[in-house]
C-alpha cells in the first residue's frame, strides 16, 4: 500500500470519530470550567456564548441526521412516531426540542424545504425559529398551488434568517402569509375551528386532594389576555421594600406567582363590570361560634349549604372568614354554647363605588410597603375587621392586592389612615 493513501472505511465511521473527538473535547471543556469563579467577566459571556452555539450546532446536526433516520423508517420499525423515537435515543432532549427537531426533519423530507433545511445547517437559522416558519406554511398549504407555496416557503426563510426581525416580527410575518394567502371565508372558518379546540378541564392527581386544571386556547386573543396576566405586576416577585417591611424573602415559585396572579384575576372577574367592584364577589354562609368569629376562641366555621354540626360544607377557618367579610356578602350564622343559631346576620356591607373612587384617589394602588399593583386589582380591606365592629368607611379602609390582603389577616397587622394614606404597623 503507498504511503500517503488513506484507506476509507463505512461513510458513517468517519462521522463517528469526529464526533467522538469532541465529545472527548467537551469533557476536556467540562473539567477546564470545573472552577467558573476562576474565569474573568469578560470571560464568562464568551464562554456561555460558545456553549449556546454548540448546543445551536448539535440540535442542527440532530435534525440532519433524524431527516436520514425518517427516510429509512428506523422510527416505523420500532413503532414509534418521530418525536418519540428521538427522545428515546436522546433522552436529554426536551419535549419541546424534540417536537422542534421533529418537525424540521419532516420538513426536510420536501425538495421545497431545501433552503430552509440547509438555513439550518448551515448555523443561520435556530432549529426553534426554522420550526416556526415549518408551522406558519403550514397554515396555508391547502390554500395555495405548488408554485405559490415555495414562493411562500422562500420568502419566510429570508425573513426568517434576517437577524434584524425578532420573533415578534417572524409572528407578524407569519399572520400577513395566512391573511394573504387565505380568503376571508376561509378564515373565518380556520378561526371558528380552532375556537373549538378552546377546553377547560380537571383532573385528580393521587388522591384526588390536589387538582389540576388544563386549558387550550382556542384564540390568540385569548392567550395573549392570559399571558399578560402572567406577566403582569400581580405576579410580580416581592420587592426589597416588601421583604425589609416583613422581614421575610420571597419564597413563591414562579409558578406559585402567576397562579397567585390568576386567582386574583378570577376573583376580581365575579365583582363589578366597572372596573370598580361594586357587587358582592360571593354570598357565602358561615355557620361558626361567636367567639371564634370575634377572635376570643379558636375553632373554625363550615361554609357553604349545611347547619349546626358542620354538615355539608368544608371548614373554614376563622382569619379567612373574617378576610370575606372584606370581599363577600359574608352572612354569619352565629352560634350559642349549644349550638342554637343565635343570629342569622345581615350581609357585610361593601365598599360603595363612591367610596371606592376615593380610595383609588387616596391610596393609587396596593399599600402595603413596596407593592405596586395598581388600585383596580386591589380589594377594600376593613383596618378593623367588620366582624369585630370595624366601620365600612373611607378611615378604616386600605387598598391592598390579593396576595397582601391574605397576609395582613395571617399576621393580624393593623394600620393607620389619614388624607394622605395608609400607614401599615408591621412590627
Amino acid at each position: 500500500m503507498d504511503e500517503g493513501v488513506a484507506v476509507q472505511g463505512p461513510p458513517g465511521e468517519g462521522a463517528v470519530a469526529v464526533l467522538g473527538m469532541l465529545r472527548a473535547a467537551l469533557d476536556r471543556s467540562v473539567t477546564a470550567l470545573s472552577a467558573p469563579a476562576l474565569l474573568q467577566e469578560g470571560e464568562l459571556g464568551d464562554v456561555l456564548g460558545a456553549l449556546d452555539a454548540v448546543t445551536s450546532r448539535s440540535h442542527a446536526l440532530m435534525v440532519a441526521v433524524l431527516r436520514e433516520a425518517i427516510a429509512r423508517g428506523l422510527h416505523g420499525e420500532s413503532g414509534f412516531s418521530e418525536v418519540d423515537w428521538l427522545r428515546l435515543v436522546c433522552p436529554a432532549v426536551s419535549s419541546r426540542e424534540a417536537a422542534e427537531i421533529a418537525c424540521l426533519a419532516r420538513a426536510g423530507q420536501e425538495q421545497v424545504h431545501g433552503p430552509l433545511l440547509e438555513a439550518v445547517r448551515s448555523g443561520a437559522l435556530p432549529v426553534g425559529r426554522a420550526a416556526a416558519v415549518v408551522r406558519a406554511l403550514g397554515r396555508v398549504r391547502t390554500a395555495i398551488g405548488p408554485t405559490e407555496y415555495a414562493r411562500a416557503a422562500e420568502l419566510m426563510t429570508m425573513a426568517a434568517t434576517d437577524a434584524r426581525l425578532g420573533e415578534a416580527d417572524l409572528a407578524r410575518v407569519g399572520a400577513q402569509l395566512v391573511a394573504t394567502c387565505l380568503s376571508e371565508g376561509e378564515q373565518v372558518a380556520r378561526d371558528r375551528a380552532r375556537e373549538q379546540l378552546r377546553d377547560v378541564h380537571e383532573s385528580s392527581l393521587a388522591d384526588g386532594s390536589v387538582r389540576r386544571v388544563v386549558i387550550t386556547f382556542g384564540q390568540d386573543a385569548d392567550y395573549a389576555a392570559f399571558r399578560a396576566v402572567m406577566m403582569s405586576p400581580l405576579a410580580a416577585p416581592a420587592t426589597l421594600e416588601e421583604t425589609r417591611a416583613t422581614g421575610q424573602v420571597e419564597t413563591r415559585t414562579p409558578g406559585q406567582r402567576r397562579y397567585d396572579a390568576l386567582m386574583a384575576v378570577l376573583r376580581r372577574g365575579v365583582a363589578g363590570s366597572t372596573g370598580q367592584p361594586t357587587t358582592p364577589k360571593a354570598q357565602l354562609m358561615v355557620t361558626i361560634p361567636l367567639g371564634v368569629l370575634t377572635g376570643q376562641d379558636p375553632g373554625c366555621g363550615v361554609s357553604g349549604p349545611g347547619g349546626p354540626g358542620g354538615a355539608g360544607g368544608p371548614a373554614l377557618s376563622a382569619h379567612r372568614a373574617r378576610q370575606l367579610a372584606c370581599e363577600a356578602d359574608l352572612i354569619p350564622a352565629v352560634l350559642g354554647t349549644r349550638s342554637e343559631i343565635l343570629d342569622l346576620g345581615r350581609a357585610a356591607r361593601l365598599v360603595t363605588p363612591g367610596q371606592r373612587r376615593a380610595l383609588a384617589h387616596r391610596d393609587q394602588g396596593c399599600t402595603f410597603p413596596g407593592c405596586h399593583v395598581p388600585a383596580s386589582w386591589c380589594d377594600a380591606h376593613h383596618i378593623v375587621h367588620w366582624s369585630r365592629g370595624g366601620r365600612s368607611d373611607l378611615a378604616n379602609y386600605a387598598l391592598l392586592c390579593a396576595r397582601h390582603h391574605t397576609w395582613v389577616h395571617q399576621h393580624e397587622s393593623t394600620a393607620t389612615t389619614d388624607v394622605t394614606g395608609v400607614t401599615w404597623h408591621l412590627r
